[in-house]
């Protein structure tokens, strides 16, 4: 591993780390929906509280998440525009999840909402770095 190569590998990282926080999110989501959370009623108003394009928005950002990480580990440039088309999917999705009252006294979303925002603005930045550098073709 070179200097040069540094960038990508904390994109890689980051990306990972992305991908991952996805995930747990969609795990939370379906095993509410399948009965496996401990409490039934909590599982079924989770479920109750949120809308199909609140749904379509966020499993379709959690599959631009893992088709961005493709993208780059192929070393193409298209993980940029992918990668936002994820975050602005997110984003809209957390709007509309900021309005539901059961979810916010569930977690805390400010700090989720931190993280997320800090991840996702160092992927990006970690994108536009390596597309102008040459090292996404």
């Amino acid at each position: 591993m070179t200097r040069r190569d540094t960038p990508y590998y904390i994109l890689i990282g980051l990306l990972s780390v992305q991908v991952a926080y996805g995930g747990y999110w969609a795990i939370n989501d379906i095993s509410a929906r399948i009965g496996l959370w401990p409490d039934a009623a909590l599982a079924a108003a989770f479920v109750q509280s949120l809308t199909l394009t609140q749904e379509v928005l966020f499993f379709s950002h959690v599959v631009m998440n893992l088709v961005t990480l493709v993208l780059v580990l192929r070393g193409k440039r298209w993980a940029l525009p992918a990668f936002v088309l994820s975050f602005v999917l997110d984003r809209a999705e957390w709007v509309i999840m900021g309005s539901n009252n059961l979810f916010s006294t569930m977690v805390n979303v400010d700090a989720w909402t931190l993280f997320s925002f800090t991840l996702q603005g160092a992927i990006i930045a970690m994108l536009v770095f390596l597309t102008f550098e040459g090292r996404l073709r």
